[in-house]
């Protein structure tokens, strides 16, 4: 898989008209962002992504006040009157050979991460399909609907999801042929199946529910269950540098620890446990035990997420701010999300890390010690 080679289209011109609502519901806040920031946020990470379409419709005047809307990664256009109409304008904006694939996904889907562009990007290429698409079950009755309701063998159903991702020159001539024919097109995966090309599927969530009404809004608001805090202090003495989420910052600086003085990771820890209901470190890695001196503070994560895994929980999103007046953290931030993405088994996207100093004020003011506060969001494993 090519890192920097996927073309991304967001279809996000719907007005939301079964909605309900004056605001369309791409810009109603989930969880102190938007819906159509959570869905963008993960195509922004993506290593694997160049470009991302935008598509939005032509009064839209809430798209300015988004977070990525000074993106160079993005472009906006104006969509269609239908989505497929859509999908067409973001695909005769680019060269056929610009790029081999193409990723769609609705702004209405908020509930994706990193992790599932990657899966659908090996998809494709492992199974040397045109078009490789997330689905579940259907695991309610469903019933075909006549003059007498007939009952229908839901193992033979299942439903499909964004998002998908295409071999660009085909989907196109697809959708072309679709559109030729006068055919109403639901999905990508639905225009490489008219033409006879081989699609394959990816197991999905659930949770990745697509928001048309306003009760699916009210679930994926209610799918972070449990929040914890964690905080952690540690002093300072001359050295050769400090450990930050595992990632070694060479400074002038060492911590005084009776563990390898991670702060950070020590503080996450803290949260972990406390959002699971489980404590603190100290109940399970004592400062007094001479067998946990110098430990890696990985180990304590590796502890902490196999506790929260047999609970049948997961990390949602985790949110540490750094207090110290030096060494300077700015500089190394992209490397100690990197590290911390890789411990704790969640995309840099969902890790929030922001550095602060204390004004000169108390014993970290003094440039004698350093802190970290940190909020850890907990969700049941769908």
């Amino acid at each position: 898989m090519k890192k920097d080679s996927l073309l991304a289209i967001i279809a996000g011109a719907g007005t939301g008209s079964r909605f309900g609502s004056e605001i369309p519901k791409q810009y109603l806040m989930l969880n102190g962002k938007s819906v159509i920031e959570k869905a963008v946020e993960p195509f922004l990470c993506s290593e694997y992504v160049k470009k991302i379409i935008v598509l939005i419709s032509e009064n839209d005047s809430f798209i300015n006040k988004q977070s990525f809307y000074s993106s160079n990664k993005i472009k906006f256009l104006k969509g269609g009157e239908m989505r497929s109409d859509s999908i067409m304008n973001a695909i005769k904006s680019v060269g056929l050979d610009e790029y081999e694939y193409v990723i769609t996904h609705d702004a209405a889907r908020p509930n994706i991460n990193e992790k599932d562009i990657e899966v659908l990007y090996s998809d494709i290429i492992v199974n040397n399909t045109f078009c490789s698409y997330f689905y579940t079950p259907v695991y309610d009755s469903i019933k075909k609907v006549g003059k007498k309701d007939k009952t229908k063998d839901k193992n033979e159903y299942i439903l499909v999801q964004t998002p998908q991702i295409s071999k660009l020159k085909e989907l196109t001539n697809a959708m072309n042929k679709c559109t030729e024919s006068n055919i109403d097109i639901p999905d990508e995966s639905f225009t490489i199946e008219h033409i006879g090309l081989k699609s394959s599927r990816v197991l999905g969530r659930r949770t990745n529910i697509k928001i048309t009404e306003k009760h699916d809004f009210d679930l994926l608001n209610k799918f972070i269950t449990r929040g914890g805090i964690g905080f952690d202090l540690h002093k300072y003495q001359e050295g050769s540098g400090i450990i930050l989420g595992g990632y070694m910052l060479e400074c002038d600086l060492q911590i005084i620890a009776h563990s390898d003085g991670d702060v950070l990771l020590h503080s996450i820890a803290d949260s972990i446990l406390g959002a699971s209901g489980q404590g603190d470190i100290g109940k399970y890695f004592s400062d007094q035990d001479p067998k946990n001196e110098g430990i890696d503070s990985k180990e304590i994560i590796e502890f902490c997420l196999e506790t929260i895994k047999n609970k049948d929980l997961e990390i949602h999103n985790i949110d540490a701010t750094l207090i110290c007046e030096e060494p300077k953290i700015n500089p190394h931030r992209d490397s100690i999300l990197k590290s911390l993405s890789k411990i704790l088994k969640i995309p840099v996207d969902s890790i929030g890390l922001k550095a602060t100093t204390s004004e000169q004020i108390s014993i970290i003011g003094k440039n004698k010690a350093i802190a970290v506060q940190s909020f850890v969001n907990l969700r049941e494993v769908s």
